[in-house]
């Protein structure tokens, strides 16, 4: 009998290293949140703000969670990020990275009309954001988010995308 249980062992011992290797995939929304701080080490923004801060902003419902909220207090080009949620479209002129979720996609043309020309990165996850004048579009493709970059909103801003950053989007 104890040669009977040596044969499951190799077997036993490759399932457990089989499930050990298995790696769940991160949930949608903490990998967008991933995508929202690395904005901000692969943008530039006008070198008047000297605040130390990155105001991330969110307008409408808040679909990240703790996701977003380990963000807070993180360093990026020498600022700390600092999340707002609940934004108005009045405080929007104030962030630096402003998330527009789909519950504040009805009030998507009059908030960019309010920005326009502002230093102000937006982004959506929302089809045809990047085509509605949006500047950073996160959509789900192939089970991957994708990055959509609509360069002309972003240099109207006064911002710069990094070569890098603009290597995985695809830039309209």
């Amino acid at each position: 009998m104890p040669h009977a249980r040596l044969r499951f062992l190799p077997a036993l011992a490759l399932a457990f290293a089989a499930l050990a290797t298995v790696a769940e995939p991160l949930p949608e929304y903490a990998v967008k949140a991933a995508f929202l701080y690395n904005f901000f080490k692969f943008v530039e923004w006008p070198a008047a703000d000297e605040r130390g801060v990155f105001e991330l902003c969110l307008m409408g419902e808040d679909p990240f969670g703790d996701a977003l909220s380990s963000l807070e207090g993180k360093q990026a080009q020498q600022r700390t990020v600092r999340i707002t949620r609940n934004a108005a479209t009045g405080q929007a002129r104030s962030c630096h990275l402003l998330f527009i979720g789909e519950q504040a996609e009805n009030r998507l043309a009059s908030v960019l009309r309010a920005l326009e020309n502002a230093p102000v990165l937006t982004v959506g996850d929302t089809e045809g954001f990047v085509a509605a004048g949006g500047m950073i579009g996160l959509v789900m493709a192939d089970n991957r988010v994708q990055v959509g970059i609509n360069l002309r909103a972003v240099e109207k801003a006064g911002l710069k995308i990094s070569s890098q950053l603009l290597k995985l989007a695809h830039v309209k």
